[in-house]
């Protein structure tokens, strides 16, 4: 029972020149006219030449036309005024990348030339004192580039972070689309900050990269279990109800199936799919229907309610495969506390981890225990390796923001005898 995965994704487009494995909105236009006194003067964008000002009339003769180089990467070019006649300078050529003016027109007989105008330099760079807003877990959402680099970008590519479960599992199900354009499509699949990598390239091959924290807006406590044999391994997770310390499974049941009862959410009493036991009741009112829009949980929109706790699909390898297991409980009370367990069902190797998340927040990491080695036993056990992992304090203050106390349980955490707390 997992979902997630690491998840790494690139922006790129195409700059002027040579082209690379960046993917480019388009090519500068190098056809744009610009103005000088004298006439109109080309606007290049990769270092062409601008040609000067049209030829000026009066004076002994007509002046001559000039011609102004603009530079791709350093000093543009000067253009070259008229020799006779009244006629203005000529604009100079506009630089695609911190090209000088162009000069001006020669002077006629009584007036000088006026100077030419230089191109703007393109600069790439992040802009500062940006605040990424937080955007929801249960929806998409648009990240712009063009909120955090400032420049003339043509090339783009994101790159996410993997972290948590999404770098342990196949399939970490947050959805990301659009990673080679300016804007890229995004949920996420955890409730915590993600964090990315905005490159861009500017038009003469200038490049910028941009850090991000993108926090997510969730509210309450979510645990996740993830594993990295989760197409082959059935775990399964287990929450505990803060109400009493009654043990995993019913004592003195013949298997872990008919031992599960009220006392723990898990996928089989707790998902949207039950399976042969009545759904877990411990008193909490239910969320809007929109809070179970995500992933893993997307099957209470068939069961019509959006229940408190809820286990997200089973990762059995029959309902889901390569996944994260996840419960989430949005409205725990002040000073609860939960007791979070791992179940190696098939006894087959794993190795577990668990985290947990308050209020959009990662509370508590927890590594795979040391013993059993690859989360096997070697010997019959009627409810397998049980991983009591960590336990959760709920501290919820007086404006209702909740934040979560997550510490390993103390003693031994492995146990064979499920009947234990």
């Amino acid at each position: 029972m997992v979902r997630e995965r690491a998840v790494v994704v690139w922006l790129l487009v195409l700059g002027c020149g040579s082209r690379t494995d960046l993917l480019f909105d388009s090519d500068p236009d190098s056809s744009m006219a610009g103005h000088s006194a004298g006439g109109e003067l080309p606007l290049s964008g990769r270092g062409g030449g601008g040609a000067g000002g049209r030829p000026g009339k009066g004076g002994a003769a007509a002046g001559g036309v000039g011609t102004g180089a603009a530079s791709g990467k350093s000093t543009g070019g000067f253009g070259v005024g008229g020799r006779l006649g009244a006629g203005g300078g000529g604009s100079g050529g506009t630089s695609g990348l911190g090209g000088a003016s162009g000069g001006g027109g020669g002077a006629s007989a009584g007036q000088a030339g006026s100077a030419g105008t230089g191109g703007a330099p393109l600069r790439l760079g992040c802009k500062p004192g940006v605040d990424v807003p937080a955007i929801e877990l249960d929806r998409a959402a648009t990240l712009d580039a063009n909120d955090f680099v400032q420049g003339s970008a043509i090339a783009y590519r994101w790159t996410l972070q993997a972290e948590d479960c999404d770098a342990v599992v196949s399939d970490s199900e947050l959805t990301l689309e659009g990673a080679n354009t300016s804007r890229v499509k995004f949920q996420p699949s955890r409730p915590s900050t993600y964090h990315f990598r905005l490159e861009a390239r500017g038009r003469l091959g200038d490049e910028v990269s941009c850090e991000l924290a993108v926090p997510i807006k969730a509210v309450g406590m979510r645990v996740e279990l993830c594993w990295d044999t989760s197409t082959t391994t059935d775990l399964d997770l287990y929450l505990h109800t803060p109400f009493d310390q009654a043990t995993w499974f019913s004592p003195q049941s013949g298997s872990v199936v008919s031992g599960l009862d009220a006392t723990t959410c898990n996928t089989s009493n707790c998902s949207a799919i039950l399976r042969g036991l009545d759904r877990v009741d411990w008193g909490y009112p239910d969320s809007p229907l929109a809070g179970c829009s995500a992933p893993g949980f997307e099957g209470f929109a068939g069961v019509g309610r959006c229940p408190n706790p809820r286990a997200a699909d089973d990762n059995n390898q029959q309902i889901a495969s390569g996944t994260t297991e996840r419960v989430q409980l949005d409205n725990p009370k002040d000073g609860q506390t939960f007791r979070v367990a791992a179940q190696n069902f098939n006894n087959l190797p794993a190795h577990p981890r668990v985290f947990v998340y308050c209020g959009g927040v990662r509370a508590g990491a927890f590594e795979p225990p040391p013993e059993p080695a690859d989360f096997v036993i070697g010997f019959f056990s009627t409810y397998g390796v049980v991983w009591r992992a960590a336990d959760i304090t709920a501290l919820v203050d007086g404006a209702g923001n909740l934040s979560c106390s997550a510490v390993p349980v103390q003693g031994t955490a492995v146990t064979t005898e499920g009947y234990q707390y």
